[in-house]
């Protein structure tokens, strides 16, 4: 048996024996036993959730209420160019369980449901086949909101996602090099004002002529992630791709 073959069948033993001991329970209902091949949400659970789906902008992701009569169309934001990067996605609406865990990961330092949510966002990587991707960034935190929460969420989903996908996680590429408030309770112009100029690549050498994707947990206006493509522009990047676990529309009610 050569090295490779029984490194395999040692991954697979382990695997075995922690699925008869250690089932996870599913990370919606929490009723569900799962065997770690399953993933980490349920069937019923994964049918209940809030995708988005067509139609929504196919620049920006911005779902539109269904109507079998509307395929997918440029939204009022792309139609007038407002955003910088050349695709974003999100996996579900900002609510019910999707919301609660992010909540729970983000502001309680629950990192253990950081590896079901970057499995949201690692199914619809894989659904929109995006060609080429070099490199992860996960948008950063401030050094000082980094001590006082302990970790960043949006580095802890990249760390997940690029393991799983087999891509390198930039951590220090894209750094926040300004103090910005929350944008949780700023308007469009307020969040605009707040993250202007907020980012820095300090090696662009590391950036220039790749195309890279950006992971963040909920995309509100898209300030955020559109002054970061902007910095990673800027510092040369060829494409810029973003990817979120939710969208938050306080303007729009989906049916769920």
């Amino acid at each position: 048996m050569g090295a490779e073959t029984f490194r395999d069948s040692l991954s697979r033993l382990a695997h075995s024996l922690r699925d008869l001991f250690l089932p996870r329970q599913c990370a919606g209902c929490r009723k569900t036993w799962l065997h770690s091949h399953q993933g980490f949400w349920c069937d019923d659970c994964l049918d209940e959730l809030p995708w988005i789906e067509s139609p929504i902008c196919p620049r920006c992701g911005r779902p539109f209420p269904k109507s079998a009569s509307s395929p997918d169309h440029l939204c009022g934001d792309c139609l007038q160019s407002v955003f910088l990067f050349d695709s974003a996605r999100s996996a579900a609406q900002h609510v019910g369980v999707v919301r609660k865990r992010i909540h729970q990961l983000k502001f309680g330092g629950q990192l253990h449901w950081a590896p079901p949510l970057a499995e949201l966002l690692v199914n619809l990587f894989r659904r929109e086949a995006w060609p080429g991707v070099d490199m992860i960034f996960p948008v950063p935190l401030h050094v000082k909101r980094l001590r006082q929460r302990g970790f960043n969420q949006a580095g802890v989903l990249a760390k997940a996602v690029g393991r799983q996908l087999g891509l390198p996680v930039q951590f220090d590429a894209l750094v926040r090099k300004c103090w910005t408030e929350p944008q949780t309770r700023l308007n469009r112009a307020q969040r605009l004002q707040n993250v202007r100029d907020a980012f820095h690549v300090p090696d662009p050498s590391r950036t220039k002529g790749r195309r890279v994707l950006i992971i963040d947990d909920v995309y509100t206006t898209g300030t955020t992630l559109n002054e970061c493509t902007k910095t990673l522009i800027a510092a040369g990047a060829s494409e810029v791709h973003a990817l979120t676990v939710c969208r938050a529309l306080p303007d729009w009610k989906a049916d769920y």
